[in-house]
């Protein structure tokens, strides 16, 4: 049997392939059987996220507006680099692992704005800033576009742009604040001075206010809407969440209450028409002078 050794003994075994050198390049697979590729890695490695590629489509939007056109077409090719494709057409942007989003329009206003700062332009303080920006909103609610653009670019010559999308305002230096709400009193005031309506004195004002509170006194709104509509077309307007008015030519003053004895009297329709040409502080030394004279003619009578 050949010294116990078995048939199997004589087999040879097939030598055992060494390993390759370099393990063969893995693909992923996605979900139709298609190869991907990592998206988004740049010159370092790291994944870019929405935010870098919206920062350089927007940087690009503003280098094409600006016809600087070589350095938006450096810009396209760093986006193809990073997986990115741009649609002009359509306005939007892809990268080869789905992700998406829009081509946002430029904000001319901004760029308008970072040229003038860059040329050194004089900057503006907030108190000036917010006095500009409502009168710009104030002549937009009237449909004066002409004054709105005109207040617009002086802004944008001071280094501040307007986000109307996000009603905000943005200086060169990194200031920002809010656009308010416009005041509709005041828009149709400054509408009427800028057409050249004739002017009231203050104390036309104050007797007009004075016969607008009285009127608010006894309910009678439509009277006090009359006469607040008279103040505006003269180019006085009422704010009543500062409690006070302010005319087109920078004069102003507190919109004063009724002293509680006219307040009555007017609740109950029997005041008379108020003096005229007479400021409520003027009303009350009247009350209060009456009010010493009775207590002399008490003294005299006992």
């Amino acid at each position: 049997d050949g010294g116990g050794v078995g048939w199997a003994s004589v087999v040879r075994r097939a030598p055992a392939e060494p390993p390759p050198a370099h393990p063969p390049p893995s693909r992923h697979r996605n979900a139709e059987g298609g190869s991907t590729k990592r998206t988004g890695a740049g010159a370092g490695g790291g994944a870019t996220d929405d935010s870098t590629v919206r920062a350089l489509v927007a940087k690009r939007e503003q280098a094409r507006f600006s016809r600087d056109f070589d350095a938006a077409d450096r810009l396209r090719e760093q986006l193809a680099k990073l997986g990115v494709t741009l649609d002009d057409q359509a306005k939007t942007w892809r990268a080869a692992d789905g992700r998406s989003g829009s081509i946002t329009q430029v904000n001319v206003s901004e760029i308008h704005a970072q040229k003038a700062a860059k040329s050194g332009a004089a900057s503006l303080d907030d108190a000036e800033i917010n006095r500009l920006v409502r009168e710009r909103e104030q002549a937009r609610y009237t449909s004066d576009y002409k004054t709105a653009d005109r207040l617009r670019d002086h802004l944008e010559r001071h280094g501040v742009s307007l986000d109307v999308k996000e009603a905000k305002w943005l200086a060169a230096d990194g200031r920002w604040g809010q656009i308010p709400p416009v005041n509709i009193s005041a828009a149709h005031a400054q509408k009427a001075a800028r057409a050249g309506a004739p002017r009231l004195s203050e104390d036309e004002v104050q007797r007009i206010l004075v016969q607008r509170e009285q009127a608010r006194a006894r309910r009678d709104y439509k009277t006090a809407d009359v006469l607040r509509d008279q103040l505006e077309k003269h180019g006085v307007y009422l704010d009543s969440k500062e409690n006070k008015w302010q005319g087109p030519d920078g004069a102003s003053g507190a919109i004063g209450v009724l002293p509680e004895t006219q307040a009555e009297a007017a609740s109950k329709g029997s005041l008379a028409s108020p003096p005229s040409l007479a400021a409520f502080s003027i009303l009350w030394r009247e009350v209060l002078h009456r009010l010493l004279e009775e207590g002399e003619e008490g003294e005299e009578g006992e």
